[in-house]
């Protein structure tokens, strides 16, 4: 009887640790790197920004003086809406708070929402390349 008993632990055991030693099956991944322009120039300020509903995550990037983005993150393959906002506003320095909004004319308000920008982007395994140049 004590040797069925051990015999049944041991397999048990090994079933456990087969079971666990499989975890998820790894999901392909990539990374995305391009230009943000409006209306040909670069747009020096502002952020973009990737998010797939469908897998539940997102990156963004700071744009360059240049309008350069990347994205080194990796991110699960598939597809992402695309936005594009301006900077976020610097805390005030003073105790009275003063408003300095700046406008960013080089980002439509269409492209700050996913809904309405219509920018997506299919992201593959490894290296990705996506340029956007804005018009009004």
């Amino acid at each position: 009887m004590k040797s069925s008993l051990k015999y049944c632990c041991v397999l048990l055991g090994f079933v456990l640790l087969v079971a666990g030693c499989g975890g998820e099956p790894e999901i392909p991944t990539g990374q995305v790197q391009g230009t943000v322009s409006y209306d040909g120039a670069p747009v020096t300020e502002g952020v973009i920004s990737f998010y797939s509903s469908e897998l539940g995550v997102g990156a963004s990037a700071d744009l360059t003086e240049e309008g350069l983005y990347s994205i080194t993150d990796s991110l699960k393959t598939g597809t992402y809406a695309v936005t594009i906002l301006p900077p976020p506003e610097a805390p005030p320095q003073d105790a009275i708070p003063v408003s300095t909004k700046k406008e960013y004319k080089n980002i439509p308000l269409k492209y700050r929402d996913p809904k309405k920008s219509e920018l997506t982007v299919d992201i593959s395994e490894g290296d990705n390349s996506f340029d956007v140049n804005m018009t009004n």
